[in-house]
């Protein structure tokens, strides 16, 4: 009997010692994130704020595992065009930073993170259908995705932060109602 407690154990410390890893590597990622966006986009005080919350975030979604895991990774690859999209539409404009931006370039920066954010938001809800827990899947996408899309549309104001979640949000219904109609036709 002894032997198989002592085997009993030596799983389950090996089991939990993956989640941690796993949540180790999701905080490494999220300290990738947020290198990238000081570097596109600078330092403000809500992006320490998202990046702290979105360090969190995947902490502990990596560490849960399954569905929650899957889900958090889509979120972040969702998430790097809107990050990303508001630094290709400052450099189109004459000022090429959030700081100096003009009350136009601001609306149209609004409107790229809305746009990608509805964009990677139907792919998340296309693919989400297709997870074994769909739910779980879209939850940590679009909580990740947000916080990922966050660290670069929260510099261009409460617009940009808004465009982005809503856009996620929309498009994420949107790709899990299209998925559904697709799978049940």
């Amino acid at each position: 009997m002894a032997r198989s407690d002592d085997t009993l154990r030596r799983v389950h410390r090996a089991y939990e010692g993956s989640h941690l890893v796993a949540a180790l590597r999701a905080l490494a990622i999220a300290a990738g994130l947020l290198v990238l966006a000081l570097g596109i986009h600078g330092s403000t005080s809500v992006m320490w704020l998202v990046a702290l919350t979105l360090a969190a975030t995947l902490g502990v979604l990596a560490w849960r595992g399954g569905a929650w895991r899957r889900g958090a990774l889509a979120g972040v690859l969702a998430g790097l065009p809107p990050l990303i999209v508001p630094s290709i539409v400052l450099a189109m404009s004459s000022r090429g930073h959030c700081a100096g931006c003009t009350p136009a370039a601001q609306w149209a920066c609004v409107l790229a993170c809305f746009g990608s954010g509805s964009l990677v938001g139907i792919l998340v809800g296309y693919r989400a259908i297709a997870d074994h827990s769909p739910l779980r899947f879209a939850l940590a996408a679009i909580a990740t995705g947000a916080l990922t899309g966050l660290l670069g549309c929260s510099s261009v104001g409460l617009g940009g932060a808004m465009g982005v979640v809503i856009g996620l949000v929309a498009g994420g219904v949107t790709g899990w109602v299209v998925a559904g109609r697709t799978a049940h036709a």
